[in-house]
């Protein structure tokens, strides 16, 4: 690991203590009492995130625990973005995913890219899915106004719940020291950066050739992953670039409900399962 110098010092709370020492005038028949100022209740300083000191990611696994704790028994909304933009606005590539997850496990999930897919002979427009502990339902629609329905059991519950084990061990590794806080916020939130990144980050798929490199997170005071991303700048196809990764938590979504073309899925598995057994009956 190479040596970081700390970008922020931490402030510390001072605490003003307003006490009278002496008599306030002569008015009134109690002058010779002393009138005294309470002295005000000490406010605590902000907490660091656990497993965060001001000049590194300590433990990682602490870190990880605590934003899984917080995504425990709460619904939460993650969204995931990788894009290419050149220096002069264009966008080369965007790829645009999120999910919301109730806290009974029910998932509602979409995808946006500018380079659309091809599947069956024809575009895809628009894919959609919904998934509860049992069943997913997938609706893609295609340029040509064909709509499929794809139904599954489900297999995964509670997506990137345990995202954060992976950014605090990047964090570490390559470290990451926090260089802003922001405690109006409730709870505070804190920002670690760290840059020219090694040799195992210092590249991207994205760009021919990459200049710079750096790693950013947003992390609550609790432990809460807002927000990570991995940034690069550099060039593509002989132009100036930049690539961008991020991932970002919201624990306010809303509730998750089932669309209406989820019935249609279900509606269409059922008739598809039934013909198959007349099928199977009319073989035998």
């Amino acid at each position: 690991m190479r040596p970081r110098s700390l970008a922020v010092g931490i402030a510390l709370v001072s605490l003003v203590v307003l006490g009278g020492c002496s008599a306030f005038g002569t008015a009134g028949p109690d002058a010779g009492q002393r009138t005294v100022t309470p002295a005000p209740v000490p406010t605590p300083a902000p907490s660091l995130p656990p497993g965060v000191t001001a000049d590194s990611v300590s433990d990682p696994e602490r870190l990880g625990s605590a934003h899984e704790r917080r995504l425990t028994n709460r619904s939460y909304a993650v969204t995931v973005v990788r894009a290419v933009r050149f220096a002069n606005g264009t966008t080369a590539r965007r790829l645009e995913r999120g999910r919301t997850v109730g806290n009974d496990g029910v998932i509602l999930s979409w995808r946006h890219r500018t380079a659309r897919e091809r599947a069956g002979g024809d575009t895809i427009v628009s894919r959609r899915s919904w998934a509860n502990e049992s069943v997913r339902a997938l609706r893609l629609r295609y340029a040509n106004g064909t709509t499929r329905y794809r139904v599954r059991e489900s297999r995964q519950r509670y997506p990137y719940r345990r995202t954060a084990y992976n950014v605090a061990r990047t964090l570490a590794d390559e470290n990451a020291v926090v260089v802003a806080s922001d405690t109006s916020d409730d709870p505070p939130t804190y920002t670690l950066v760290s840059r020219n990144l090694s040799d195992e980050w210092a590249r991207s798929s994205d760009l021919d050739r990459v200049e710079t490199s750096s790693v950013r997170a947003v992390v609550t005071g609790t432990g809460l992953l807002k927000r990570a991303s991995v940034r690069y700048t550099g060039t593509r196809d002989g132009a100036p670039a930049v690539a961008n990764s991020t991932v970002r938590f919201d624990t306010d979504p809303g509730a998750v409900t089932r669309p209406a073309w989820v019935k249609t899925a279900l509606e269409q598995r059922s008739r598809e399962s039934d013909t198959n057994t007349d099928r199977a009956q009319t073989a035998d």
